[in-house]
């Protein structure tokens, strides 16, 4: 049985809206990072506050909706990205982590852009940001909402070996 109220309508209204303008804002955080302050790390926390606002104003159900994918698959994706941007002129014989940067020019809406592997290293850092701090924010919910923080095909992932889980799967409703 579920002892918690049903989220309120004015909360699930307002997090729309909020989780809307929070990602434009990480967005902006992301693209600036190599040449202002801003980065990838930081975008990754200010949407990761998104999801946990998506989580309390719609219920974790809703919010994997919204990811979509396990977490920690898009925190690897992040770390392959962010070491691939590295790797980028270690074939041509430089150093790991040279910059490269390419110009594009008559791009629609934009017109010139500049990018380079120092926004291609904040996209993989704002992925594993992401993922790591949803991953942490799925554990802390289903354990305080009475449900098991791993389920079976996540423990044997994650979990070590030797551990036990310390929830039963059983929960007093008023403990003394």
């Amino acid at each position: 049985m579920n002892s918690h109220a049903p989220p309120s309508i004015i909360l699930k209204f307002a997090a729309g809206g909020a989780f809307f303008i929070i990602n434009l804002f990480a967005f902006a955080l992301l693209l600036r990072g190599h040449n202002l302050p801003g980065g990838g790390f930081i975008a990754g926390l200010v949407t990761a506050i998104s999801l946990l606002l998506a989580n309390l104003a719609y219920g974790l159900e809703q919010t994997h909706r919204i990811l979509r994918v396990d977490p920690a698959r898009i925190a690897f994706v992040g770390l392959a990205v962010a070491v691939g941007s590295g790797l980028y002129r270690v074939f041509a014989g430089e150093p790991y982590l040279t910059q490269v940067n390419w110009h594009l020019h008559h791009v629609p809406v934009f017109g010139e852009v500049h990018v380079g592997t120092p926004l291609v290293f904040d996209i993989g850092v704002y992925l594993v940001v992401i993922g790591i701090c949803c991953k942490i924010l799925f554990i802390l919910a289903q354990s305080t909402s009475g449900m098991r923080a791993l389920v079976a095909s996540e423990a044997e992932v994650y979990a070590s070996p030797l551990e036990e889980p310390v929830e039963d799967g059983s929960r007093e409703e008023n403990p003394v």
